[in-house]
Parts: C-alpha cells; structure tokens; sequence
C-alpha cells in the first residue's frame, strides 16, 4: 500500500469509528438503552445464573411460544455461564470490551490470513487496516453497536479457515476445531460447519484432526457446564427450544428467506406463517445438502468453505442483518490470494460490491442474499488467480 493510500484509509477508518462511537453513544444515552440491548440480554441471564436462578423465562419454559423478535434469553447454558463471569461488571463497560475483543479477534484473524495467502504483505499492518476499517463492514457495525454475540464469528470461522488449506500446522487444525465446537455450541446454526469438516475428512488429514478436536471439545464444554450447573439448565434449554418452534416467523427484521418469501408473496397473517414454516424445511435441508456437496464436489477448499459458511446462515428459521459479518474473513482471503493477479482487480471490485450492497441491504434485507453472492463469486475468481 502506498503511503498516500494508507492516508486515505486511515482517515476514512477514523471518520467511520468516530461516527460508530457517536452514534453508540447517543444510542445508549436513550431510556431504555438502544445500543448493546442484545448483550444486556446475555448479562442479564448472566447474572441470574450467578444468582443461581434459570436464565430462561419460566413462562417460555413451562411451554408459551414465544414472538421470534421478542427479547428472550434462548442460546444454551454456556453462553449464560459464561456471561456469569462479567456479570458484576457494568453493562457499558461490558460493551465496550466486548467490541474491542471482537474487532482484536477480527485482526488477529486478518493477520493469519496474510501469512497464510499474502506472506510478502506485512500482517500486522492488514490486520490494523481491517480494524480500521470495520465501521463501513456493515453487519458487523450493526453487531458492535446492539453487543450482538455474532462479532465474534468472524474470529470463529476465520479460525476454521485458516485451518483448511493443505498441509495446515497442526495448531490451525486444533484452533479451528475449537471455533467449530464453540460456535456450534453458542449458536447452534454454525454447528453445519461441522458437517462440512466431516464430509472432507476420509480425504483430509486436516479435516480430521479439526472434527477430532472440535468432539473433543464440545465435550469438554458439555461436561463442564454439567458440573457447573447442572443438568436443570440443559433441560430448561430443550423446553426453550420446543416452545421456540411454535415462535413467530413473519418478521420484516427477520432475513431469513422463509420468512422474507412469506412476507413477499402472502404479507402477514396465518397464512404466511405456514408457509414460511413449510418453506424453512427445504432452506435447511437444501443449506445442508449444499454443505455437503460443496464440502465434495469443490476442489478449492477456501471456495467450498465459503459455501459452507454462507449455508450456515440460514440453517434457523431466524436469519438477523449482523449474521453475514461472519464471512468477512472469506472476503479477506479472496482479496489477499488474488492480490498482484489479472484477476485481483476483479475479485476487489467484486468484493467491495458485495461491502456496499450489504450496507444498502440494511433497508430491504433480501439484498443481503446478493452481498453474499457476490462475496462467492470474488472467491471463486480469486481461485483462478491463485492457479493462475
């Protein structure tokens, strides 16, 4: 990068965090808080837990389906848990350390990324570039400003993309096994990842030691949330989770393409309801069909990951506007491995036109399915540049 350029990008990184941090600002100082609403859900279940109460709703628990927008406490145990550890913390500095450990673990992907695909590029001046610039990455803007859990997924898949590419050191596979299990184990819809390391493993050296290391793992999460607290939580859990299956879908907030489907052809109402419930069994029978297909059929494991990861997003009924920030790490690797190719400038103008609808998708979410098109076809362009 020229040192014009790198000017430029840091004036514009400044303008953008010094716009996110106002706006964070003004968002909290509204009563109630608007800014970090999501992350004041995870304290609260947090605290109950170190209180030793349940961090679900009882009335949920005893069978009330819940409104899918509604705020209510519905990850699994651990995240509560977790969250119990901070819980005495208070809730503003509570966010803002947790935007500072997600856009850190957003570089310190960034960097692994540079020495894996770009190693003549300096990582640490990338990684300060991506931070810098996190502000016009939209979806992840969005995560930062609510304290979504979400910003720290592009951490977690970039752990398993780092993971893949043959021959990988054998800590890649472990770390990238470890975000498998505790992406899965947070979430849930990153658990298809999974599948895609699983399909690759008869194959795969790596593949295998990352679904070794990610059972592993999620057992040793399981067994310690059990001596922590219980079994009670865990079935509590389940409860949540059959009461959620009767949850309102239709939702203009709601991305998910069952749901955005229903609203376009049948509005609101009985009606659009059973559709999209109907419509979400073939979205995530076809998500994980395309999972596995993609995980044997690509030969290019960044560009099958890729197909994986996209897949992800729409495995639930319930798809928010921040779960795309995930992919920026794929983003990343397609612009750094096509860098200096005839292709590079294809791939860059693919990849920030995917930036720029996904900004514009904050106003009409079917956009977002476009963004994430786009991002694909930069990975597979770069693909090109990389056998070139």
């Amino acid at each position: 990068m020229t040192g014009r350029l790198a000017i430029a990008v840091g004036l514009v990184g400044a303008l953008g965090w010094i716009g996110l941090i106002w706006l964070g600002v003004t968002l909290y100082r509204t009563d109630p808080p608007t800014a970090g609403f999501d992350l004041e859900l995870l304290l609260r279940a947090g605290r109950a837990v170190a209180a030793g109460r349940s961090p679900y709703d009882a009335a949920i628990v005893a069978g009330a389906a819940p409104v899918a927008e509604r705020l209510f406490y519905s990850y699994p145990p651990v995240v509560a848990q977790a969250m119990s550890l901070v819980a005495g913390i208070p809730s503003a500095a509570v966010l803002v350390l947790w935007d500072v450990a997600a856009v850190a673990g957003l570089a310190l992907v960034s960097g692994g990324l540079v020495r894996r695909f770009a190693p003549t590029l300096s990582a640490s001046s990338v990684a300060w570039l991506v931070a810098a610039l996190v502000p016009l990455m939209f979806p992840l803007a969005i995560g930062l400003l609510f304290g979504n859990l979400d910003v720290f997924f592009p951490l977690l898949y970039g752990l398993m993309l780092l993971a893949i590419p043959e021959p990988a050191a054998s800590a890649d596979a472990g770390q990238g096994g470890v975000a498998t299990a505790v992406a899965g184990l947070t979430k849930l819809h990153p658990g298809s990842m999974g599948l895609w390391f699983l399909v690759r493993a008869p194959a795969s050296r790596v593949a295998r030691a990352v679904v070794v290391t990610a059972i592993v793992a999620a057992l040793v999460i399981l067994a310690v949330s059990v001596l922590v607290g219980g079994t009670q939580p865990w079935l509590d859990y389940l409860a949540v989770v059959r009461a959620g299956s009767g949850a309102d879908l239709v939702d203009p907030r709601n991305a998910g393409p069952a749901a955005q489907v229903a609203l376009l052809v049948g509005g609101g109402g009985v009606s659009a309801e059973t559709l999209a419930r109907n419509l979400q069994i073939l979205v995530t029978l076809a998500a994980l069909a395309v999972t596995a297909v993609a995980s044997r059929a690509l030969r290019d494991p960044v560009e099958s990951l890729t197909w994986a990861a996209a897949a992800s997003l729409v495995i639930l009924p319930v798809t928010w506007y921040h779960y795309p920030s995930a992919l920026i790490p794929f983003a990343l690797a397609a612009l750094l491995r096509s860098r200096g190719s005839p292709q590079g400038r294809t791939t860059q103008l693919l990849i920030v036109a995917s930036a720029l609808i996904a900004a514009i998708a904050i106003a009409w979410l079917p956009l977002l399915y476009v963004a994430v098109g786009l991002l694909l076809a930069g990975v597979r362009v770069s693909q090109r540049a990389r056998a070139a």
